[in-house]
């Protein structure tokens, strides 16, 4: 892939949840309905679906994981970069944001837990990486800038200005992460906590919710209210973590009502501007745990995939992926966005297509660890054609042809790794959260 495409790639990750989750927009339209016939949950305050039994691993699942985790640590140590201690987010953009850092903190992690690392190597690139997140500079002082440079740390192109902003999503990101690494690795508490306390949470917090705040075209700063059902519940469970009084964030029922999609009731965010698709849902399953209404709301989202599914023949894993289709590169393959049932979303809100569609490989990987079943099988078999020997995991294979996107990105890899992890673990999350399922 050209440099030319990466950076256009990345334009639209640069701005990522910031705008799309929170400039409000006029869309239109309602969920097409069905009488799919798969039970589904109803969606009742603290109606929790049973857990299931997880059948064991066989030797050979165990050894398919191994080898899956070995091909994406593939991608994190060819594009890692040992001046910062950061991972290039595309192969030719040796840039990362704040939600990459978060997520190759738990890559790294998962590679030790998988003995593809040593502890020396593990603890030779997370002290890296801390340090330089303790110099990094922050946006005016008040927070992590979106993106830094992997080289040296700078904040690029918005450096003249003191940083383009910061975004909360990508900061409850990184505040899961640091979590994580202080409580299964102790000796590095300390710093995860000098680091998180680097971040104004009075500037972040307000009135139970998490704001955002971008340079504006004005040149000035503009602050607002960041998140919607789904990525708003994980990305705030960060912070609460920590200690951030994000009650209003976490609720599920403070901004939802039903809506059903091919059959199955999921939220909508009455706020507008809905981004419900599956990637919060499996990142808090496989870091702190699901449980309560996020659960049962993430059960019925992976439902509504499997029902397009029974519906069309089209095996459907919906969430957002770095995939190299001008003129966007980054898409959002929404279950349900701007009012509208499975739909490809942009950075800008309300901007919805019709394509691209895929089959995303760390969504396959990703349900397939914390709700397994015969359907999520055969979506994880279906992206082995996302398979590189070279460069790793693809983002994901195209719905129509099964072909790779060829398109390879940080997040893809570290989800690999984390699901492996995840998988030999023997389906527990890195820590149990109590905090974690308070959208209650």
């Amino acid at each position: 892939m050209s440099r030319s495409l990466v950076e256009k790639m990345r334009v639209g990750s640069l701005i990522l949840v910031v705008s799309a989750l929170t400039v409000s927009a006029h869309a239109c339209g309602e969920a097409q309905e069905s009488n799919a016939a798969e039970p589904v949950v109803e969606l009742q305050s603290g109606a929790t679906p049973p857990m299931v039994a997880r059948a064991e691993l066989t030797a050979e699942d165990r050894a398919f994981y191994q080898e899956a985790a070995r091909l994406a640590l593939r991608y994190m140590e060819t594009n890692y970069q040992p001046s910062t201690g950061f991972v290039n987010a595309t192969p030719d953009w040796a840039y990362t944001t704040i939600w990459d850092i978060g997520a190759q903190l738990l890559a790294f992690h998962a590679a030790k837990e998988l003995g593809l690392i040593t502890q020396a190597q593990y603890d030779q690139r997370t002290s890296k990486t801390l340090n330089t997140l303790e110099r990094l500079p922050l946006f005016r002082g008040l927070a992590y800038n979106k993106a830094y440079s992997t080289r040296d740390g700078s904040m690029g192109n918005g450096a003249k200005q003191g940083g383009i902003g910061w975004s909360a999503t990508d900061l409850g990101r990184m505040l899961v992460a640091l979590k994580v690494i202080a409580t299964r690795e102790p000796q590095y508490a300390e710093q995860a906590e000098r680091i998180v306390r680097r971040n104004k949470f009075g500037e972040i917090i307000k009135n139970g919710y998490l704001h955002g705040q971008l340079i504006g075209a004005s040149g000035r700063p503009w602050t607002f209210q960041e998140g919607r059902i789904g990525y708003e519940q994980y990305v705030a469970a960060g912070f609460d973590l920590w200690g951030g009084e994000v009650d209003n964030a976490l609720n599920l029922r403070r901004n939802g009502r039903p809506v059903k999609v091919l059959g199955v009731e999921l939220l909508l965010d009455t706020r507008w501007n809905d981004r419900l698709l599956s990637e919060p849902f499996y990142l808090l399953g496989m870091e702190l745990g699901l449980t309560g209404d996020m659960r049962s709301l993430a059960v019925n989202v992976l439902k509504a995939q499997e029902a397009r599914f029974n519906q069309t023949g089209q095996v459907t894993i919906a969430t957002e992926d770095a995939v190299g289709v001008p003129p966007h590169y980054f898409y959002y393959y929404c279950v349900y966005c701007n009012r509208k049932p499975f739909v490809i979303d942009i950075a800008i809100p309300g901007r919805e297509m019709d394509s691209p569609r895929w089959v995303s490989t760390k969504g396959a990987f990703g349900w397939n660890a914390i709700l397994p079943s015969a359907y999520t099988q055969r979506a994880q078999d279906l992206v082995a054609g996302a398979r590189d020997a070279e460069r790793g995991w693809a983002s994901g294979v195209y719905e129509k042809t099964s072909a790779s996107t060829r398109t390879y990105d940080i997040n893809t890899a570290a989800v690999i790794l984390e699901a492996a992890a995840y998988q030999l673990r023997g389906g527990k999350p890195h820590i149990q959260a109590a905090t974690a399922s308070a959208a209650n």
